[in-house]
């Protein structure tokens, strides 16, 4: 099946359009929007939610793989708060890994 230029240009610029506000219409800042993926992927944390456990980090609300987040893995937050991106999916078993995991970092 060929796709025409038209739609296949169509299906390439549309998700770029999700990368432009949340889901509650407030705009998404330009730094994730380089980083990362779109607003349904996007997770706000609490400092709370957030627990160094000496290798890795574990989230509130976040189990797959283990829940485990190595800290090799981490990115510095551009705006001093956390930030996890993954896919939540229909239950625990669904949820992805981690696409990008950004922590207040100091330099």
């Amino acid at each position: 099946m060929k796709l025409s230029p038209l739609l296949l240009s169509l299906l390439t610029v549309a998700p770029c359009y999700a990368h432009d506000t949340w889901s509650n219409g407030d705009k998404v800042p330009g730094w994730i929007k380089a980083a990362c993926c779109g607003p349904a992927d996007a997770h706000h944390l609490r400092p709370d939610q957030v627990h160094d456990m000496g290798d890795y980090y574990k989230v509130d609300g976040y189990n797959a793989n283990g829940g485990k987040i190595p800290h090799r893995t981490a990115l510095p937050s551009q705006d001093g708060d956390y930030w996890i991106f993954y896919r939540d999916g229909d239950g625990l078993s669904t949820q992805s890994g981690v696409y990008c995991f950004f922590i207040p970092m100091a330099f």
